[in-house]
């Protein structure tokens, strides 16, 4: 997991997992944890979000929250995962969010954001891993999704190693050959960046 790299071009992609694949969670390494959601991590989730370039601002970010925690506060702390260090600093996070690509609402991976200080630790893997086995358990349908983009290039590869795998066809706004063009686009961008999803 990486910040985004903004020296590459945008494109807007989406990944699946077609059927269960993920049999068990991946553990935390030694030294963090997860914690469930306090009204104390709500600036930190922010700042995590937005230190991770998935919102433009911190303002954007806080916005995003409310408003999750608005919709269904009890479904955000049951399908969100917080990771903190040894110190209770907030390092990572991700979760399951209703998602609105397709003609019917499903549920998306969202919101993967882990700290440049704890990178390349199994993190983001690990909350991963969590959330697929999590999605198990909820009466859903597959595929789980996730939309992602090509400046998450490393992500790709992350979650291509989980089981993820391109979405080529439709989705809302967007033609089976948009799809097929960007995701083109961004295997290049793998290729370039050595990285073989």
């Amino acid at each position: 997991m990486s910040v985004l790299d903004r020296d590459i071009p945008y494109r807007n992609v989406l990944m699946v997992i077609p059927k269960r694949r993920v049999e068990k969670e991946i553990p935390l390494k030694k030294g963090y944890s997860y914690i469930p959601y306090e009204d104390a991590l709500f600036e930190p989730w922010c700042q995590l979000q937005t230190a991770c370039n998935l919102f433009d601002s911190l303002e954007e970010a806080k916005w995003c929250l409310s408003r999750f925690l608005e919709e269904d506060r009890a479904f955000f702390e049951d399908n969100f995962l917080f990771v903190v260090d040894e110190e209770r600093t907030l390092v990572a996070s991700a979760g399951l969010w209703p998602g609105h690509h397709f003609e019917e609402e499903r549920l998306r991976v969202h919101y993967v954001a882990v700290l440049e200080q704890a990178q390349h630790q199994g993190i983001a893997r690990a909350m991963l891993s969590k959330l697929c086995v999590h999605y198990d358990s909820i009466p859903s349908r597959y595929p789980l999704y996730l939309a992602t983009q090509s400046q998450s290039y490393a992500a790709i590869f992350m979650y291509s190693r989980l089981g993820f795998t391109p979405y080529l066809g439709a989705y809302k706004e967007h033609t089976k050959e948009e799809s097929e063009a960007d995701w083109e686009f961004v295997t290049e961008i793998l290729k370039e960046k050595s990285y073989s999803a």
